[in-house]
């Protein structure tokens, strides 16, 4: 017998300290989109989670009946007329289906609303409202998930990505279909177990193209997933910039009806998790230290500058100019910034035209946290509307899109190449350089707003990668950078001097 099964959901990342809350609009403009209907399954053959989702789908003879799926770059909190819009376009959906047998849900696991703390309870809610609390709702979930008591009582299963960058949400979709499908074919009784650590962690630290601890403990999970009885093990390091009181590390184990087991596991991952949290703490390099040795570096060299704390993933600015300060304090020989976020400086560029000079203040003007204006001078190489193919390790087949994005020529052509876009943007491909006439293995030194997604296509050219302290709503010094208001505390290492074990989360 045919299954039929219902997909849809929202996917943002929430970062609770930027002032400019997710529209709806923002939904549906730059690398953001909300597919509808057949729009879902023209994702089949991309590099994304509904990639693998379909793929497995067609696999097992599954009907996929698509909803609405909404992804957003991250951003501010997402407005009540964007969630309840398409939060109401699912259910809808799901009503018009006629009889269905499960629900695949396209979530993230950080977003924050206007009007709550959670974003992907509430959505699990209105579903739950209309499928009744039987129906199996399973889901892939993003290794920065902030884990919500109210997610894991209303589905069935969750399993998450294990790399960072995410390289595997194809496999991971695919593998959350395949958990539908054996649950609903009775091969398998999901039992899922979790514990929250009290332990929020910088990006960094959750790397796996290195062994840095949340890899070490997603290595143990790997280990468990071997196991007869273990279905999924998930280790979350959770979105830290996210001012909830879900935000942590977390750990998730499903197993096929073993609680005990589950729970087990769980803690034995949490375990990991308290014991290594002094590790998780991050040491970045001050601008001029980073750009002198790049600049010292043997003929050849590609060194990736990295502005950790203004990346365009992570919900910030996208205007931050400290490493742009640097370059031209250093005067830096072929650079090439991707980017800042100024729709005013690129209007003027675009009104100047290209192989005009222009005297501009960029960036440093959406909330004042990501550093101070920058006088530059330079001359307007290339106007492009900032869409283009996406064809790396991460999303390939998809479109990014920055809006109107200029490239401007500062020092002449051996000088510094800074791209200023309308839109933030996330450079986690060589075409954020390409599609702009730069090649970057031909660079020195090439920065990239980006906490880590970089690393997938930029490790493999890079002679090395070198992470930035500059100020920002993404830096790793977490315990002087932020104030939290309703974490649950204590929170290592905003306080250090406490005592857990995983029996007290029971």
């Amino acid at each position: 017998m045919t299954l039929r099964i219902v997909t849809g959901g929202i996917s943002q990342e929430t970062n609770t300290f930027q002032w400019e809350p997710t529209s709806l609009e923002d939904f549906q403009k730059g690398s953001s989109a909300i597919h509808r209907g057949q729009g879902i399954l023209d994702l089949e053959g991309t590099g994304t989670i509904y990639g693998g989702i379909i793929a497995e789908a067609k696999k097992h003879d599954v009907e996929l009946i698509p909803t609405t799926f909404g992804r957003s770059v991250p951003g501010g909190r997402v407005s009540r007329e964007a969630f309840e819009t398409m939060a109401g376009e699912i259910v809808d959906g799901i009503k018009n289906a006629g009889e269905i047998d499960g629900v695949l849900l396209g979530i993230h696991g950080a977003m924050a609303l206007e009007h709550d703390h959670d974003g992907e309870g509430p959505l699990l809610k209105a579903i739950r409202d209309v499928v009744g609390p039987d129906l199996p709702i399973i889901a892939p979930l993003d290794l920065h998930t902030n884990l919500s008591e109210q997610m894991m009582e209303l589905a069935t299963a969750f399993v998450g990505y294990k790399e960072y960058p995410h390289i595997d949400t194809p496999e991971t979709g695919a593998r959350a279909m395949e958990m539908l499908v054996e649950t609903l074919q009775g091969k398998i009784k999901p039992v899922m177990r979790h514990v929250k650590v009290p332990v929020i962690a910088p990006n960094q630290s959750m790397v796996t193209t290195w062994q840095s601890p949340l890899k070490t403990i997603i290595d143990r999970a790997r280990e468990m997933e071997q196991e007869a009885g273990v279905v999924a093990a998930t280790v979350l390091g959770g979105f830290p910039f996210s001012d909830v009181p879900y935000t942590s590390i977390s750990t998730i184990v499903v197993t096929d009806n073993d609680p005990e087991l589950a729970q087990k596991y769980a803690e034995e991952l949490a375990q990991m998790a308290w014991d290594l949290r002094a590790d998780f703490e991050i040491d970045p390099v001050p601008v001029d230290d980073a750009i002198q040795e790049a600049m010292n570096g043997p003929e050849g060299s590609v060194y990736v500058l990295a502005d950790i704390s203004d990346s365009g993933a992570s919900g910030t600015a996208g205007d931050g100019t400290a490493i742009l300060a640097g370059l031209l304090r250093n005067n830096a020989k072929s650079a090439a910034v991707a980017q800042i976020m100024d729709k005013e400086a690129v209007q003027t560029c675009i009104e100047a035209g290209v192989g005009s000079t222009v005297t501009l203040n960029v960036g440093g003007k959406h909330d004042g946290l990501h550093g101070d204006p920058v006088e530059v001078t330079g001359k307007v190489r290339l106007i492009h509307e900032g869409s283009f193919l996406m064809a790396g390790p991460m999303g390939a087949g998809t479109v990014a899109g920055r809006g109107k994005t200029v490239v401007l020529e500062i020092n002449g052509r051996g000088g510094i190449e800074l791209q200023i876009s309308e839109l933030r943007g996330h450079p986690n491909d060589h075409n954020y350089f390409r599609a702009f006439g730069i090649e970057p293995t031909e660079r020195r030194i090439l920065v990239l707003k980006s906490a880590a997604h970089f690393r997938a296509a930029f490790e493999p050219i890079a002679t090395k990668v070198i992470e930035i302290d500059a100020p920002g709503i993404s830096s790793p010094k977490l315990a002087e950078q932020f104030d939290y208001k309703n974490l649950r505390r204590p929170m290592y290492p905003l306080e250090k001097d406490f005592d857990w074990s995983p029996a007290q989360a029971r």
